[in-house]
């Protein structure tokens, strides 16, 4: 299948980045112990991979098809944990998980602002999949860090919530 040079530059982009990503993944994987966050590790290896052999189906000129994004369910994350410093690890893993998630919300939006560019549906589609991987992943590690008590969502007042609401209500009537 030939792709319009849009994908295919977009595509090109996207492989650079998983495979600096892929490479970073794999060397804070060997620093992470906790097997939550090992399972989520391996997890976004695997999409990550799935993601480069599907990209790369689809600048195979001398393909007609690629294979679809499987789907964030199918992801196994399998991994073993090993003893360690706990506090020590707890520190690190927990900065590496803030770094990951981030990773994953920041390829979430490329894939998605990738995808609303691309002109080949079941590329855009595809793209579309593997945005919604990484929103995913991203909700698996935010859930670790709420676990962890290093993930803290701000809640406003009832009052700072009125005064918003007064502010806009105008626009029920626009």
């Amino acid at each position: 299948m030939l792709l319009p040079a849009a994908d295919l530059g977009l595509i090109s982009s996207h492989l650079s980045s998983h495979d600096g990503i892929i490479r970073k993944t794999k060397m804070q994987l060997k620093k992470v112990e906790n097997p939550v966050l090992k399972q989520l590790f391996d997890a976004q290896l695997e999409a990550l991979r799935n993601h480069v052999a599907v990209m790369l189906e689809m600048i195979d000129p001398d393909k007609e098809d690629f294979a679809e994004v499987p789907s964030v369910d199918k992801l196994s994350g399998d991994s073993k944990a090993k003893k360690k410093d706990a506090e020590t690890g707890r520190k690190l893993e927990i900065h590496l998980a803030l770094e990951a998630k981030a990773t994953a919300q920041q390829m979430a939006v490329d894939n998605m602002f990738s995808a609303m560019k691309m002109k080949e549906p079941k590329v855009k589609q595809a793209h579309l999949d593997m945005a919604h991987q990484q929103v995913e992943l991203a909700k698996g590690i935010t859930a670790f860090l709420k676990e962890n008590n290093a993930e803290v969502t701000p809640v406003s007042s009832a009052e700072e919530q009125k005064k918003v609401l007064d502010h806009f209500k105008h626009m029920k009537k626009e």
